[in-house]
């Protein structure tokens, strides 16, 4: 007769114990105080450890919270709230959803041991020493290529350690047992379907809140002189993900509107660029569509080029874009290929030399599927005077206030500086 009152009263003392620790992450991690107060805790044994949605419900097992110390209960609640802060939920899509979210799990939990100065991972979370300095493709990228030998767990916390091809399987799917935390909105629904109605809503808000926690991009390196002759030289860069605040997504937004294909709609809230809080971003409707990159590689963006290919690759999850047309040039057209967004998490630049984006410019007008190009520079360039057949958007990484071309939109990648 007691077993249901008892059932109550423990959950109960779970639940104040995860708001505890809700409260005590925040002295560490001050900027997560609006999603460590927003998020609702449920106690519910059919997730295995713990895992959050997008709308916020964080979910955790009874007896898993009851095996953490306080220490680690803390650890385990901010690698959640992470979860949210960096939008894990809507970038772990598709078929690849379990080792999107695995890749953010291994960078999250370094970051907190870096942050906590943890020597080891609690709960036997999953561990990859280094990890905060790689990006997610970079590690989904690692875990294919070395899939039978790197090892990984069947589940975030406390799970069993296996190959990671074991859990993400061939067809990149997880196999029955294996589980992420970053849960999905489908599964909300069906755990909780006389709440479904207000998940979205409750979706944006947790996305606004995680916005406004996340810290200014760093300010980009000095430019440099502008070569004259043609360049030979060939670098694998690693794109910069995730540093570019959104002071000029509104201008890309605008700039997007009259170029690309598809219409907007609310029915799909924007992947990314929730950063401002005084509108909501729409989604675009999925049509599946290609946008044109010229990039400078001229010796003067050496600095400059990683952070570009990060915008880039971002900017493609807000805008819903399939695969892009990467034009490189520094004084000739050095490469011309078709790319996916993740393709740019290693991505080979050829060039180095002067700075006259001519070429280029030129050879698009001649292709008549362009109808808009997104031209990444620093301004210290050569281009066609006359302007070209398709509407153009110079992003600069920084503002130049000698660069003034006479046709298309001029926007500056760095925070605060758009125009």
């Amino acid at each position: 007769m007691s077993a249901v009152p008892d059932r109550a009263r423990d959950d109960r003392a779970t639940r104040a114990r995860i708001l505890n620790g809700l409260r005590l992450l925040t002295a560490p991690f001050p900027h997560l105080a609006g999603l460590a107060a927003a998020v609702r805790v449920e106690i519910d044994d059919r997730v295995p450890t713990m895992g959050v949605f997008a709308s916020g419900r964080l979910l955790a097992n009874p007896d898993f919270t009851a095996r953490l110390s306080a220490d680690d209960l803390v650890f385990v609640l901010a690698h959640e709230l992470l979860h949210l802060a960096l939008r894990t939920h809507d970038r772990a899509r598709g078929s690849a959803a379990i080792e999107f979210n695995y890749a953010h799990d291994y960078i999250i939990n370094d970051m907190l041991r870096h942050a906590l100065g943890r020597t080891t991972i609690p709960a036997g979370g999953l561990d990859m020493a280094g990890a905060r300095n790689k990006g997610a493709e970079e590690i989904v990228l690692e875990m294919r290529r070395s899939g039978q030998f790197m090892a990984t767990r069947t589940q975030v916390w406390e799970g069993v350690l296996v190959s990671v091809d074991k859990v993400l399987g061939a067809g990149r799917q997880a196999p029955s047992g294996a589980m992420g935390d970053a849960l999905d909105a489908a599964r909300e629904r069906e755990l909780f379907p006389d709440d479904a109605a207000g998940q979205a809503e409750r979706a944006r808000a947790i996305a606004d809140l995680a916005a406004r926690g996340m810290a200014l991009a760093r300010a980009m390196g000095a430019m440099r002189g502008r070569g004259v002759g043609t360049g030979d030289t060939q670098q694998d860069v690693r794109a910069q993900r995730g540093h570019h605040a959104t002071p000029w997504h509104v201008a890309l937004q605008t700039w997007l509107e009259g170029a690309a294909a598809g219409e907007r709609t609310y029915m799909r809230a924007s992947r990314r660029g929730a950063e401002r809080t005084d509108l909501v971003t729409p989604g675009r409707k999925r049509h599946s569509w290609m946008l044109t990159i010229v990039l400078d590689t001229s010796a003067s963006m050496t600095d400059d080029i990683p952070h570009a290919l990060g915008a880039i690759a971002d900017f493609c999850d807000a805008a819903g874009v399939d695969d892009i047309r990467v034009v490189q040039c520094d004084s000739v057209v050095t490469s011309d290929e078709m790319v996916s967004p993740s393709a740019l998490a290693d991505y080979r630049i050829s060039g180095y030399g002067g700075s006259d984006l001519t070429p280029a410019l030129l050879a698009l007008a001649e292709d008549a599927r362009v109808s808009a190009a997104i031209v990444i520079t620093d301004g210290d360039i050569g281009y066609p005077a006359e302007p070209v057949p398709y509407a153009v958007l110079w992003a600069l990484p920084k503002p130049s206030a000698s660069f003034q071309p006479s046709y298309g939109r001029v926007v500056s990648m760095q925070p605060g500086a758009a125009s």
